[in-house]
């Protein structure tokens, strides 16, 4: 039985997840959604796909992956959600884009992680460790559940969070409009490396953005010098990755 999971992943708790989640059903294949790019082909008999929630919804590019790819319609799809709260309708989402290639999702499940949307909030780093902790915890009934192929009547009641989800995300390919680079900025190109849109460039000794954004933030929290940030709102608020992803492995 051949198992595929795509995962997309800004600060490393959604690659994390994957990685464990591929450990621990085995012999999977751990395949960056940035990497694997539209009108891709899967012919695996599991499919699972790995994402945080952005705005109670998938991120942009995972529902374009999802729509444009094409699929073994008859493996057992899963998806999981990592969070810092809801997923709003992150998983009926997944549903319905699967609905629409004759394909159904199996199994769909929530994993709390560490709240990292930096714009709106200082991410608790304090409690990075303990969150973590919980998540595994969490992560391990969800492995189990996957190793016996659980199905689950997925939910269809989440129209209103899908319409606000979708307004919310309409700008985001132009949310780095909003961000600035501080003399802070030493030109490593870290940013470049991990962002999954292939957004940033170094031109002139500085990062530039070409508005295709994800609005993921992983640039702001992978940034060494804090030198990027999002207008005058997150200078001096924590930064966050998973402790166990290293920027080389993303996007």
């Amino acid at each position: 039985m051949t198992k595929t999971i795509y995962y997309f992943s800004a600060t490393g708790n959604s690659l994390q997840a994957a990685l464990d989640i591929a450990d621990g059903i085995g012999d999977a294949d751990v395949v960056s959604i940035s990497k694997a790019g539209m009108n891709a082909t899967c012919d695996s008999d599991v499919i699972g796909f790995v994402f945080p929630c952005f705005a109670w919804g998938p991120p942009i590019m995972v529902r374009e992956f999802i729509k444009t790819a094409a699929f073994n319609k008859d493996a057992y799809f899963f998806t999981v959600v990592t969070c810092g709260s809801g997923i709003g309708g992150s998983v009926s989402s997944v549903d319905a884009l699967l609905c629409d290639k004759g394909a159904k999702l199996s199994y769909g499940a929530k994993l709390k992680s560490v709240s990292n949307y930096i714009v709106l909030y200082n991410v608790r780093t304090d409690r990075a460790d303990e969150t973590l902790a919980n998540s595994d915890v969490a992560l391990a009934q969800i492995i189990a559940d996957l190793k016996e192929n659980k199905a689950q009547k997925i939910g269809r009641g989440l129209g209103i969070s899908n319409k606000l989800h979708r307004c919310l995300t309409k700008n985001y390919k132009i949310a780095d409009k909003h961000y600035n680079i501080s003399d802070a900025c030493t030109s490593c190109g870290i940013c470049v490396s991990v962002c999954p849109a292939r957004n940033i460039e170094i031109a002139d000794g500085k990062p530039t953005f070409k508005h295709n954004c994800e609005h993921c933030v992983a640039c702001i929290h992978w940034c060494p010098q804090k030198a990027l940030n999002y207008g005058n709102k997150t200078q001096t608020r924590n930064r966050y990755h998973h402790p166990k992803i290293k920027p080389e492995q993303l996007p």
